[in-house]
């Protein structure tokens, strides 16, 4: 299983309502993310950044898996317009138990 971290920045003043959102998703979107393929993910919500951690076989394929669904068309109609930069996937730079053993991967 890879692990991912992506960071979307959120506009301050949609702060509550990107909150709100996470707060009480929709069934069905948390049903299409678990169907798409990604087994976990978590967010974090800091300094107006959304901080999203995720753990699937293939970003790429689970995303399109995701993106190609109705309830995902809908969900991004909502979020889309809140964000004020697009998403971004910082590079892993440090991993515990990978450089104990001596490498480091971006997964």
């Amino acid at each position: 299983m890879k692990r991912y971290l992506l960071i979307i920045e959120i506009k301050p003043e949609c702060r509550e309502q990107y909150i709100d959102i996470h707060n009480n998703p929709w069934r069905e979107m948390l049903e299409a993310i678990r169907d798409a393929g990604f087994v976990n993910e978590l967010i974090w919500y800091y300094d107006d950044k959304s901080i999203i951690y995720l753990e699937c076989e293939d970003h790429d394929h689970a995303n399109a898996l995701l993106r190609a669904t109705d309830i995902c068309k809908k969900w991004d109609q909502e979020m889309i317009p809140r964000f004020a930069a697009g998403p971004v996937m910082p590079p892993k730079i440090f991993d515990l138990n990978q450089q104990l053993e001596g490498y480091l991967t971006q997964d």
